[in-house]
């Protein structure tokens, strides 16, 4: 049943999503497995998908990662984040003891555990006053607990974990302030960072790059590239005919870009027909229709010629390395010769000294 619940908190996420959602999220790191040095911990924060902050447990401040936040947001609330962040480490720490407590994994015991939360409050609608988040944490990579915000209470997510999440609700202050924090503080000071980031979190529209290439005389690879665009949730797909979708064959995660856009390429292999047409479907919150590009014989012809540029480079390069080293043998050959003639004429000329003594 605990995990059924998760997999509603999910479903509802996803329900209570829309196209003007925003979310400021954090990721703690602990680990306390032999040998972790230091920092041992690390906290990051993200509005959408850029990093506005970072804490760890070497320096404990939280270090600001956008300028206009140290000169135009008051300095208290900083110094109140790194208290938080301050009483998250302790959190951590006291949570990793609770695991080895509780888990029955004594190779875990022994080399220590990597724990991770994430913590995510989301604002959506028009004026983004639904405010819904999350809480989940994981125990070397898998999940273990999440926090359910409809009934305020943990649930634990493997055998292993049912005996803490008793104990956690048994603490019942402890999930309803993890909720209050999401509901109430979260949206205050969300506002105010969605307020100076509007230009940084604009939507921008995906630029579209399509071609395709002939493995053989039956089959055709197909790739689109979409790049540039913002925010992340972008559909990508590849069209037969304008009606019929072509099952992706290759299909890279979505990549970010320093300049906190985004790319993705999907890639198809299709019987080469001649009959048939094909077409690169994006859909993304920053176009108002699907944009629809269209592979051209060009598009075929420019993958081919590609092909050829760079088989002609590659024997290009081949000969070219094959003429260097041709010059250095028949320099090294015209060197022995002339050495060997000037040894001769040496010799003869000692020989000659050596009859005129005599």
């Amino acid at each position: 049943m605990d995990l059924l619940h998760y997999v509603l908190i999910n479903y509802l996420r996803l329900l209570i999503s829309s196209a003007d959602s925003h979310s400021l999220r954090y990721h703690f790191t602990t680990d306390s497995s032999p040998g972790a040095g230091n920092p041992s911990y690390q906290a990051v924060g993200y509005v959408d998908d850029i990093q506005i902050s970072r804490y760890d447990s070497k320096t404990r401040r939280v270090q600001l990662l956008l300028p206009w936040m140290e000169t135009d947001i008051n300095p208290h609330h900083w110094e109140n984040q790194t208290q938080i962040a301050q009483y998250y480490e302790g959190r951590q720490q006291e949570i990793t003891r609770d695991i080895i407590k509780h888990f029955n994994n004594t190779k875990d015991r022994n080399n220590g555990f990597v724990l991770q939360v994430r913590f995510w409050c989301q604002m959506s609608g028009d004026e983004n006053e639904n405010v819904s988040g999350y809480e989940e944490f994981a125990a070397n990579g898998y999940l273990f607990i999440a926090l359910d915000t409809f009934i305020s209470q943990y649930v634990s997510l493997m055998p292993d974990a049912e005996k803490m999440t008793d104990v956690w609700n048994g603490r019942k202050s402890s999930a309803e302030k993890q909720k209050w924090y999401m509901e109430q503080e979260c949206k205050t000071w969300f506002k105010v960072y969605l307020d100076y980031m509007k230009e940084t979190l604009k939507p921008v529209h995906p630029e579209v790059k399509v071609w395709g290439r002939h493995r053989s005389e039956e089959k055709t690879s197909l790739h689109c590239l979409a790049y540039g665009f913002h925010p992340r949730p972008v559909d990508v797909k590849w069209m037969r005919n304008g009606t019929d979708h072509i099952p992706s064959d290759e299909m890279t995660p979505i990549l970010p870009h320093p300049d906190g856009t985004y790319q993705i390429r999907v890639s198809v292999e299709v019987p080469t027909n001649e009959g048939d047409t094909y077409s690169c479907h994006v859909e993304h919150r920053s176009l108002e229709n699907v944009l629809i590009v269209n592979l051209t014989e060009q598009d075929m012809q420019e993958s081919k010629t590609g092909n050829q540029s760079s088989g002609l480079t590659a024997l290009y390069i081949v000969i070219i390395i094959l003429l260097i080293l041709l010059a250095i043998c028949g320099f090294m050959f015209i060197k022995k010769k002339f050495l060997s003639r000037r040894g001769q004429a040496v010799k003869t000329e000692e020989e000659g000294m050596e009859e005129s003594d005599s």
